[in-house]
């Protein structure tokens, strides 16, 4: 009798095929991310190369994965040098990163040893578009508002005090006889006080010729002091 044999179903493997994808690594941390991350296990996103960082945020964007396409656009911001800095640029315009685009273009400008570097490259030429930009932004940078006044240093003393503008009429009409400045007066002469004659004496009370007080002269002075002054005729 002849043996009965169950047929054999040969195994297959199950392929899905991702255009655009050249890094295999992009493809596992994917799956990782799908299997280990609703199990609440312990996943840490380090890819090895910038490849396969571009190949996760295109597998990402693809399935519709945002929390993994988010770790993918975070690792664009960490280890930043001069020669990778213009490729990850490129990949922020690739993805349409425009905000991280940004941060990375303003960390670049505030450092201007690097931006030296990074402008006079060759790479940097190729992508204009990125150069245009680091220009602009290094002119807002340098072409920014006035200079603050140094610590300590009030506002009224840093401004400069403005002139005030005069027109043409103003400047050609007569000056006010007012403004004119008067010439400086010369100071009237000081009289000398007369001098003291011998102590308790008067000083204004008349001398004879040797030098004593003359007593009749004196009487007839207090006498004109005491009458009265005349009343001026009409």
């Amino acid at each position: 009798a002849a043996s009965s044999r169950a047929p054999r179903t040969s195994a297959r493997l199950l392929e899905l095929r991702v255009p655009g994808i050249s890094c295999a690594e992009a493809l596992r941390i994917t799956l990782s991310y799908i299997y280990e991350v609703g199990t609440g296990a312990s996943w840490t996103y380090a890819p090895s190369s910038a490849e396969a960082n571009k190949d996760v945020l295109l597998l990402a964007r693809s399935f519709a994965l945002p929390y993994l396409h988010e770790h993918a656009a975070r690792w664009l911001s960490r280890g930043l040098t001069t020669a990778n800095v213009v490729d990850r640029l490129v990949t922020c315009e690739e993805f349409k990163l425009g905000l991280l685009r940004e941060r990375i273009i303003e960390q670049l400008t505030a450092n201007p040893l690097e931006l030296t570097v990074v402008s006079s490259s060759m790479e940097i030429m190729k992508h204009p578009r990125i150069l245009q930009d680091l220009l602009m932004q290094v002119a807002a940078h340098c072409g920014g508002g006035p200079a603050r006044p140094a610590e300590g240093e009030s506002k009224e003393s840093a401004e400069e005090p403005t002139q005030p503008k005069v027109s043409k009429e103003s400047a050609n009409a007569p000056v006010p006889p007012k403004a004119l400045k008067e010439p400086a007066k010369e100071p009237a002469p000081v009289r000398a006080p007369p001098e003291a004659t011998a102590a308790g004496q008067n000083p204004g009370a008349a001398l004879r010729k040797d030098g004593r007080p003359d007593k009749a002269a004196a009487k007839a002075q207090e006498r004109a002091a005491e009458r009265p002054a005349k009343k001026p005729k009409r």
